[in-house]
């Protein structure tokens, strides 16, 4: 079967582990051109070392900083010559607690790393994509986008905030023939708790990263006239366990 990620320039953010490992590793296999990104140099060359691919490149950098953007975008088309998809996987719990526990630093943390950074990487992707007249974005977000729970409260508006900038986004780059997409996992085995310093303890029996992965890569592997608004993904357990109308 055919694949529509062909030959395409993919750049994932948050590459080196989790969905954005995973997602890389199907996509080389499908025969796309990777790029994957991290600020941790050392888990970076440790996954690119695991992916092992001449159509892989790996850059350091740090999706807050909009120099960094530059600089990753800039290696992208230095090496395979054009972007045709950007995958904002990076994210972070940062501080999962009640709102009134969380200082200035927290909250201006969490936001910037799961919403303001996303917004500048997407800004410096379209203009590049916007003279080529297509262009793929897919914006990962998260459960909490649709669902509330306590001590997530700052880390939600963030991500539900990222879900309706991706339907905006995608009606700007539809006039010019590009598209975006929300990705939005439910609670899967990716180490974010681990990283958020909180339990993980009650993932036993969620999915693993790799089972989310196929469905953030279907997500782009589809015809140039065709697009994902929004896919949900959750693990069978946690819709029989956590969800809750409200």
């Amino acid at each position: 079967m055919d694949h529509y990620v062909q030959d395409k320039v993919i750049i994932i953010t948050g590459g080196s582990s989790g969905f954005g490992l995973h997602a890389a590793r199907i996509l080389l296999e499908m025969g796309a051109r990777v790029v994957i990104t991290g600020r941790d140099q050392l888990r970076l060359n440790m996954a690119a070392d695991g992916l092992s691919s001449n159509d892989l490149l790996a850059v350091q950098a740090d999706a807050v900083r909009t120099e960094d953007w530059q600089r990753l975008i800039q290696a992208t088309l230095d090496r395979f010559g054009r972007l045709d998809v950007l995958v904002n996987n990076h994210g972070a719990g940062v501080r999962i607690a009640e709102v009134e526990k969380l200082d200035d630093a927290e909250i201006e943390s969490i936001l910037n790393i799961n919403l303001a950074s996303v917004i500048k990487g997407c800004r410096e992707v379209v203009k590049v994509m916007k003279p080529q007249g297509s262009g793929h974005i897919v914006n990962v977000s998260s459960g909490c986008a649709h669902y509330s729970w306590g001590q997530w409260a700052t880390y939600t508006a963030a991500k539900a905030g990222l879900v309706a900038f991706t339907r905006c986004l995608h009606k700007e780059m539809a006039e010019w023939g590009g598209k975006a997409t929300s990705f939005v996992p439910g609670a899967a085995r990716t180490g974010f708790c681990d990283a958020a310093g909180i339990d993980s303890s009650w993932l036993e029996g969620y999915p693993d990263a790799h089972d989310f992965a196929r469905t953030l890569v279907h997500c782009i592997d589809v015809p140039e006239h065709c697009v994902i608004d929004e896919a949900i993904i959750w693990g069978t357990k946690q819709v029989k366990e956590m969800l809750n109308p409200y």
